[in-house]
């Protein structure tokens, strides 16, 4: 917001100048827009700079400790450790390295003032660690204040409607996201058609499932089309998608041991 005051008050600034005091009418006009625009511009990329920055050594903190953690547990599940208690560790120690993230994240609040929407594009940061923490009642919370910028940012917001029974509101996220990411679609196909087939409605998801494989042309959502076409709903599964589906927390990967710590993205 100061960004947007201050190119207006420095072109308002040099127009009064140069049209006034110098006579430049003819170019007064063309010579305030510029530099109000190069103001902006240049604020603007200063931020998105640090603010990059800021994302880099928290996503380098983040790789570290995980990269820490996978080789202890690896090392103490090569001893005969109990799986599970490992398992349980594990995503405490995690759980400690996100919340550590989260905490991080107030460093970018000085620049909102400087940018328009900057605050809804930390929430959208915000969101995939409380997500991930499971602290889903500051998830409710904020994502009316996010920025819907990635396909996992929608399946988020179609999980949580999906928990809170809004059939109506999560049928409009997913057509108004499937259409705006287009291409870049499969998860929320996926994500949908999973949510269905969990409430019985076979043919609606079936047709998503259509629309999908053809938007996106993914064996994925192919595959599972052809298994609820031929009355197979139990087989259609999005274990394919791999992390990206894992971070929704709707269902568990089948063989928790070979990855004992799934990295946060």
């Amino acid at each position: 917001m100061l960004t947007l005051i201050l190119s207006l008050l420095s072109m308002t600034g040099l127009w009064l100048g140069l049209y006034y005091g110098a006579h430049w009418h003819a170019w007064s006009i063309p010579l305030a827009v510029t530099l109000g625009l190069g103001i902006h511009f240049g604020v603007m990329f200063w931020i998105r700079k640090r603010i990059g920055v800021l994302m880099t050594a928290i996503q380098a903190r983040i790789t570290a400790r995980n990269n820490a953690l996978m080789h202890k547990y690896q090392q103490l599940g090569q001893r005969g450790g109990n799986a599970k208690q490992l398992m349980d560790q594990a995503r405490k120690d995690q759980d400690v390295i996100l919340n550590e993230a989260f905490a991080a994240t107030s460093q970018m609040e000085p620049y909102c003032r400087w940018a328009l929407l900057l605050d809804r594009q930390i929430n959208a940061i915000r969101v995939q660690f409380l997500y991930a923490l499971r602290r889903f009642d500051e998830v409710d919370k904020l994502l009316p204040k996010t920025m819907i910028a990635e396909p996992v940012m929608c399946c988020m917001k179609m999980c949580r409607q999906y928990q809170h029974g809004e059939e109506t509101a999560l049928e409009k996220t997913y057509n108004k996201y499937r259409k705006k990411f287009k291409f870049d679609a499969t998860l929320i196909y996926a994500t949908y058609a999973w949510m269905l087939i969990r409430k019985k409605q076979f043919e609606k998801a079936r047709q998503v499932l259509l629309d999908g494989k053809k938007a996106t042309e993914n064996e994925i959502l192919e595959k599972n089309w052809e298994h609820l076409t031929n009355d197979k709903p139990n087989l259609v599964s999005n274990s394919g998608l791999g992390e990206a589906w894992y971070a929704l927390l709707l269902e568990e990967p089948k063989q928790p041991k070979q990855k004992m710590i799934r990295r946060f993205r």
